[in-house]
């Protein structure tokens, strides 16, 4: 029994340091999000977490009993005394170990501030009736001449990974094809140089990310519906979203990711959303002959992503409709995933993975923004490049001014205020549909408000970053009828 009680509190020592390495800091919605999705369509995740927890308990747990057994234990004269000891004192001993690893997993975890969190479910709001703009009640006039759109979601980049005169974290540029997008288009920044925007509570993990910069809100799940929000079939019913309004266009609408979609519900949010022809590891499975998803249990290169992402885009460009083509990349994803060595050298050595990979991807994604400006569909084309979330990994200081990178190419329009910005993910949805030339009545939709505009945003006009996280965490009846397509009874 001690052996039992020694290994519950590893699990939660072992549990409490795998989450921060693998996912950073999280938060409650991310845990409630993520539990409520198929473990399946993450394998190598589950392998991760079995590898580094459970697994490594079990054989601790063994090695225990084999230095205590009466039966095996080895004799060694010389801690003889000291395992007598320790054996005659194993259940005070295993129940500090326990106290001591549950302390450290809700040091660790911050659980203090996820209960603080859930007391915020138990208020009610009027956050979303005084600033929420429904899109469904909101003016949007398209140019006759439609562009088309293209989105990219860079998996983790931010602009943390530049070196500009505010800071040189890495003693590196290790983006330098994005830096340049960056400085020769579009990037709107916190600094005067190249930044990105202040993350809100909601938005932090890839369909966090996704779901606030094209449809203006957070994912906030109150815990009570928690078990109800299972999007097997609609994805925020309600919300009205950048697919949603171009399909309703005319658009014909695309969305690749080289991942299983139904990990995070992204499956279920493009069907809701736009009804988009979706492409991912089990699209490919059915589809390529040397492509098999079920078998080897893993994730499309970037690399092979962005050439199947070419051969999209030129049926795209030859239908004589305007289309809305969407790419999720993934070798970022952690920042230890993948790296071409086909397309990239190890610039900073073999044990500098996250810097190798993340160069790489800057690389891969410089080199397909090239190959779209060399199509015949480019010149009526808007490029807007996205970072989802920052990088899940243990390799950052809290001294570092992180923020996702955005950039935006051959927009409709110029933008006349792009540096030294307080503006969240939320913005940048109304933002991408006046890039395309859309003209939006109060230039707001959702909660942001487009920054090619000379209107402030919410957090530019008085409202702090702070108050803000704390009033989206709240219950709303706004949020319940996007959430669930209903309104929540108390």
């Amino acid at each position: 029994m001690p052996l039992l009680v020694f290994l519950f509190g590893f699990m939660f020592f072992s549990t409490a340091n795998w989450i921060i390495r693998k996912y950073g800091p999280v938060t409650y919605e991310q845990i409630i999000f993520h539990l409520n999705m198929p473990f399946s369509s993450e394998i190598r995740l589950v392998l991760s977490y079995w590898q580094n927890t459970l697994m490594t308990g079990i054989i601790l747990s063994l090695l225990l009993w084999l230095m205590f057994s009466q039966k095996y234990r080895i004799k060694f004269t010389s801690i003889e005394k000291m395992r007598d000891i320790l054996y005659k004192n194993r259940w005070m001993l295993s129940c500090v170990w326990l106290i001591f690893c549950v302390i450290y997993f809700c040091l660790r975890m911050n659980v203090w501030s996820m209960i603080t969190h859930r007391q915020y479910k138990r208020q009610v709001s009027s956050f979303y009736e005084q600033y929420y703009v429904m899109p469904q009640q909101t003016d949007i006039v398209f140019p006759a001449n439609q562009r088309n759109l293209i989105i990219i979601f860079m998996e983790s980049m931010e602009a943390t990974f530049t070196q500009t005169p505010l800071h040189d974290y890495w003693n590196a540029d290790l983006i330098p094809e994005l830096r340049e997008l960056a400085e020769q288009n579009i990037n709107f920044s916190d600094n005067p140089y190249v930044g990105g925007a202040y993350l809100i509570d909601g938005t932090q993990w890839t369909q966090a990310g996704l779901f606030a910069q094209t449809c203006g809100a957070p994912i906030q799940l109150p815990i009570r519906e928690a078990n109800f929000f299972q999007p097997k079939n609609d994805f925020y019913p309600n919300a009205q979203c950048v697919y949603d309004i171009l399909r309703q266009h005319g658009y014909t609408e695309s969305f690749m990711i080289g991942s299983n979609g139904e990990f995070g519900g992204m499956d279920r949010f493009v069907k809701t959303h736009g009804n988009q022809h979706f492409m991912d590891t089990l699209y490919f499975t059915r589809t390529m002959s040397k492509f098999s998803y079920k078998k080897r249990r893993r994730n499309m290169p970037d690399e092979k992503l962005f050439a199947l992402a070419k051969e999209e885009l030129i049926r795209l460009g030859q239908i004589q409709k305007p289309f809305v083509f969407t790419l999720m990349t993934l070798d970022t994803h952690f920042g230890t995933q993948d790296f071409s060595d086909n397309l990239c050298e190890r610039k900073y050595g073999q044990e500098q993975n996250l810097l190798n990979v993340v160069s790489c991807s800057s690389r891969q994604i410089g080199n397909f923004v090239k190959w779209i400006k060399q199509q015949p569909f480019y010149d009526n084309t808007t490029i807007v490049l996205l970072g989802d979330h920052l990088m899940m990994n243990d390799s950052f200081t809290p001294e570092m001014n992180r923020k996702p990178l955005n950039i935006f190419i051959n927009s409709a329009i110029l933008a006349r205020n792009k540096k030294n910005r307080i503006f969240t993910p939320f913005d940048i949805y109304p933002t991408i549909m006046e890039s395309m030339g859309a003209d939006i009545s109060g230039h707001r939709l959702g909660f942001g408000t487009s920054l090619f505009s000379d209107i402030p945003t919410l957090t530019e006009s008085g409202i702090s970053i702070d108050q803000m996280n704390t009033e989206v965490r709240k219950s709303s009846k706004i949020y319940d009828w996007l959430l669930y397509g209903r309104q929540i009874e108390e």
